[in-house]
């Protein structure tokens, strides 16, 4: 998730977020991940440049050096690329040899961009390697800010940068060499491809957001885990337990791909968020309408489980209801929310929306009238 939220589907066609950013300088961040980092929770972050730098520093020479490429295979974030291919490091040593013959195709690797650009590349990560204990810092403290604080939490983010990924991904997630959990490889120049010409600065911030989420994305699922309210199926919710539960976990993950300069969500991306909010509606009353048809649910059911549902409704939608949580209540109402489950987590939003004084759009009479039906009496 790289760029700005639009229409119902949220992140599927957009616009840059630093293009169309609203003016902020000077202004306090009113961004939820800003906020105070959650107590009992601790998360490190590391920051690993050396497939980045090895690559470019090939990349910069005359000529291809398949002794040196050999030498970078070794090295996790390159490893894990080649790994993620499904293809042996013969087919990478090709497409990077390929950098060097304009004419060349390339298999799954592209290295031709980053060749022609590498001054540029080169400069950008010079700049993060200047600022890289900060740099880890802040994700750490951003990916703290929206963590629940009822339960001690401590995980371990290593986030490693590279170039030449194959596939679309910005980044993957691959299992640690120690096996003691997930690392994050990031294409750095994928990363930043929605934005190629903005100043290093924003370029830098956007990979900070990145670090934060996948950082905040482990601790969070971490936190799932072991909570009770999140473990047990919550069957007062009936057949939109999957639907309200999804959008409930993916909401906070999503709130990292936004801009600082871009909250509240309900003041500078109102339209979208009402779009996807409408489109969460439409979900809950094609469930609810189904009733006793057993095709139309499980038509639903299989939509929901797949990943392009999280991307482009489950994360947008669940990120403004989170926002309004925090917009509303504060952190610590937005924590005690998060803290309880998914049922929580739509009344608080519910309560919110009745108010009708923070802008938000309110839920559907179908998700309403589920919320109603199962809540426990006072």
């Amino acid at each position: 998730m790289r760029s700005l939220w639009a229409a119902a589907l949220g992140l599927a066609a957009v616009l840059p977020l630093e293009a169309a950013a609203p003016e902020a300088a000077g202004t306090k961040s009113h961004a939820p991940y800003d906020g105070p980092p959650a107590p009992n929770v601790a998360i490190e972050v590391t920051l690993d440049l050396e497939a980045a730098r090895g690559l470019l520093d090939l990349l910069s020479r005359p000529a291809f050096d398949a002794e040196r490429a050999r030498a970078l295979e070794t090295l996790p974030a390159i490893e894990a690329a080649i790994r993620e291919s499904k293809r042996g490091p013969d087919v990478w040593e090709k497409d990077l040899a390929s950098a060097w013959d304009e004419k060349a195709r390339t298999t799954l690797f592209d290295f031709h961009r980053i060749r022609e650009d590498r001054a540029r590349w080169s400069a950008l990560i010079a700049a993060i390697a200047a600022r890289q204990t900060d740099l880890a810092r802040v994700a750490s403290e951003r990916a703290r800010a929206l963590m629940p604080s009822d339960r001690a939490v401590s995980v371990r983010q290593a986030i490693l940068f590279t170039f030449g990924l194959p596939g679309r991904a910005d980044h993957v997630a691959v299992p640690a060499p120690d096996g003691s959990g997930w690392t994050v490889v990031a294409d750095v120049g994928r990363e930043l491809s929605d934005e190629p010409s903005a100043a290093a600065e924003e370029q830098i911030k956007h990979l900070s957001r990145m670090m934060a989420g996948e950082a905040f994305r482990r601790a969070w699922a971490t936190y799932r885990t072991g909570s009770p309210a999140w473990q047990k199926h919550d069957a007062s919710l009936a057949t939109l337990e999957p639907l309200l539960r999804r959008v409930a976990e993916a909401g906070p993950v999503a709130l990292y791909a936004v801009d600082e300069n871009f909250f509240p969500l309900a003041v500078w991306l109102r339209q979208p968020m009402r779009d996807s909010i409408d489109e969460l509606n439409r979900y809950a009353d094609r469930i609810a309408t189904a009733g006793g048809d057993l095709d139309a649910r499980m038509e639903v059911a299989a939509e929901i489980q797949k990943p392009e549902f999280t991307a482009n409704l489950a994360g947008p939608a669940g990120a403004f209801l989170a926002d309004g949580l925090f917009e509303a209540l504060g952190v610590d109402g937005y924590r005690t929310a998060l803290s309880g489950g998914t049922r929580a987590f739509f009344e608080a939003y519910d309560r919110a929306a009745q108010k009708k004084t923070g802008g938000l759009v309110p839920l559907s009479k179908a998700i309403r009238q589920q919320l109603a039906a199962g809540a426990t009496p006072k």
